[in-house]
């Protein structure tokens, strides 16, 4: 009965979209992501190149004492794209945690 999460013939009375847009991940979603879990050999370098490989950054704050960085894509269709592809990626013998995050 019930309509699948993302309807091809757009839910009738579910905002107001901009008609057939709502193909793209969380649009609207936040642009910054949290990643832990790191190395303490795990560069920043290695780390804005991991970035930069899915869209361009904004901001980029790497936290070496807690073994985690934060980051802000200019758009959030690049955070949820980053979070898919490397959330469990193996960096450095450490498999890193992203998450999305408001901010």
């Amino acid at each position: 009965f019930g309509a699948p999460p993302l309807c091809v013939g757009g839910g009738v009375g579910r905002g107001r979209g901009r008609g057939g847009q709502g193909v793209e991940p969380s649009p609207n979603g936040p642009a910054t992501i949290s990643i832990e879990g790191l190395s303490s050999s795990t560069t920043e370098a290695q780390l804005k190149n991991l970035l930069k490989s899915v869209g361009p950054i904004e901001m980029f704050k790497m936290i070496p004492q807690h073994r985690k960085a934060i980051a802000r894509f200019s758009s959030p269709q690049h955070a949820a794209s980053f979070q898919t592809s490397f959330h469990r990626h193996m960096i450095d013998l450490s498999h890193i945690d992203v998450s999305l995050i408001d901010g």
